[in-house]
């Protein structure tokens, strides 16, 4: 079965590298450009999985999250935070809000971020 995995990241050149990377591997992609567009594609139910950077416009990464627990579609839905925000609040409000996996963008290239989110899937 095919897994779909949600990108929203205002980066167009990170957004898009990933989402070349993740379509090769066989999974569906959605894209989202902020944290306010996220959270609407995310409450359709259609993502296996959110992949969310922290610092963007409208709504950030966090807050995003956030609201996606308090709804019942996305309570349970499993999330990564890929930023290069590496600040203790960032990263204890990430474990607050059910984050997965904490990745550094600055740190990993498209195809090991796609094998983390691989291994969230537990694909």
């Amino acid at each position: 079965m095919t897994k779909t995995v949600l990108l929203v990241e205002d980066d167009s050149l990170v957004r898009e590298s990933l989402a070349r990377v993740l379509a090769d591997k066989g999974m569906t992609v959605l894209q989202a450009t902020n944290g306010k567009e996220g959270l609407a594609k995310a409450l359709t139910g259609k993502a296996d999985l959110v992949v969310t950077d922290v610092i963007m416009p409208e709504v950030d990464g966090l807050t995003m999250l956030a609201r996606l627990r308090e709804d019942s579609k996305g309570k349970d839905l499993p999330a990564i935070i890929l930023s290069n925000d590496d600040q203790t609040e960032s990263l204890n409000q990430a474990l607050q809000a059910g984050v997965t996996v904490y990745l550094s963008k600055a740190a990993l290239d498209a195809e090991a971020i796609s094998e983390q989110i691989l291994i969230a899937l537990g694909s």
